[in-house]
């Protein structure tokens, strides 16, 4: 492992934390000049990142990122679930950059990525977790999930139409397999049919009603509310406002409810329906209560939440949601860093697993997806 130098830029940002967060509001966001100027910090740290985790992750003689450092295993590159915090990560860069280059990164990452998908897994192939697997491989609705969801912004940074074809494609399979139309409905979490979860189901509600925003097909809207109205009716938890595990587990989960809040957000804006407007922000506000505002699961699960969060703030330029996300990259860019200058800290400081893809790229998700969204107009002092 190479020694690294990081500009002065990250002792700024890093200097001041955020005061302790209320129970169930994110802090007040300080004047805009200083949010403006982290946003730039954010980016320029997100940047530098993706470029240290190519340099050390990357495996040469295999072509892809290894799953940790030193990787030694029989099979050491990287799941997909890892590797999704980094597509999403570079999705997010070429958003709120948008070169030239950074569109190319995109490009170049999602054709790599469209190489862990299987043929021979089925009778119509799906999305495996393990980079060009062959066989017949066990698969995961909730992998499937992660991967269309990160085509979707792929295709949203670069407007190339075959990430959308991706997407479709993971939709595809969710629906063929995952989804159960003989006993009741719900979706599954792996071909094996161990369990049924909110996951797969988040996921496959949120590509459904993006690809019906992005291509205004019926068949996809049919889809999105069809997952909508199982998940309202079987594992809605009344007594939190969210939606729970499964029919028979009430555990809610953070990155659940954002997928959700994001999934109300598109049908609100392709159907100009209000009520999912209104239902967006309600399941924001009881994600609010549920969950700490200074998020504690990890890197890779609480960027996905936090990411969907913006979605709302985007359409309703409320800046709580904002503030919610803020306040965690700056917890992030003030402790997840360790002494070798590499993300692989929990964003409170703690140790993660050392050395996973996956840690280091779900700080910078969050770091990407804040500075891809304008901050709001006036913030308070």
């Amino acid at each position: 492992m190479r020694p690294v130098r990081w500009p002065a830029l990250i002792a700024v940002v890093a200097a001041v934390l955020v005061p302790a967060a209320g129970a169930a509001d994110p802090p007040p966001l300080p004047a805009r000049a200083q949010v403006v100027a982290d946003r730039t910090a954010f980016l320029q740290l997100a940047e530098q990142g993706l470029k240290q985790t190519k340099e050390l992750w990357w495996n040469n003689d295999l072509g892809w990122y290894d799953d940790r450092l030193e990787d030694t295993d029989r099979l050491p590159l990287a799941t997909l679930w890892s590797a999704y915090p980094l597509f999403e990560a570079t999705n997010a860069v070429a958003i709120a950059h948008p070169t030239a280059a950074n569109k190319a990164a995109v490009n170049a990452f999602a054709a790599k990525a469209a190489k862990y998908w299987n043929p021979d897994i089925t009778k119509t192939g799906a999305f495996a977790y393990y980079y060009t697997a062959r066989g017949a491989w066990n698969a995961y609705f909730d992998d499937n999930g992660w991967w269309g969801l990160a085509f979707l912004d792929a295709y949203r940074a670069t407007s190339n139409k075959q990430w959308l074809t991706q997407a479709n494609r993971a939709l595809m399979f969710m629906d063929r397999y995952g989804w159960d139309g003989t006993n009741g409905g719900g979706m599954w979490w792996d071909l094996d049919q161990h369990k049924k979860t909110s996951e797969p189901l988040a996921a496959a509600t949120l590509i459904a009603a993006k690809l019906y925003r992005y291509t205004g097909k019926a068949s996809y809207l049919k889809l999105a509310t069809k997952y909508l109205a199982w998940a309202n009716a079987k594992t809605w938890v009344a007594s939190r406002r969210l939606y729970g595990r499964s029919q028979t587990d009430n555990t809610v989960m953070n990155y659940v409810e954002g997928m959700m809040v994001a999934a109300h957000v598109e049908l609100c804006q392709s159907t100009r329906r209000k009520g999912y407007c209104t239902k967006a922000r309600d399941l924001a506000n009881a994600s609010l209560a549920a969950f700490p505002i200074d998020a504690d699961w990890a890197p890779e699960t609480d960027s996905v939440y936090l990411r969907w969060m913006l979605d709302l703030y985007e359409q309703d330029r409320n800046p709580r949601w904002y503030a919610l996300v803020y306040r965690n990259a700056k917890r992030a860019v003030a402790g997840a860093r360790d002494d070798k200058g590499l993300w692989s800290l929990r964003w409170d400081g703690t140790w993660s697993k050392p050395g996973m893809l996956r840690t280091q790229a779900g700080t910078l998700c969050l770091l990407g997806w804040i500075a891809a969204v304008k901050p709001p107009a006036a913030t308070a002092r």
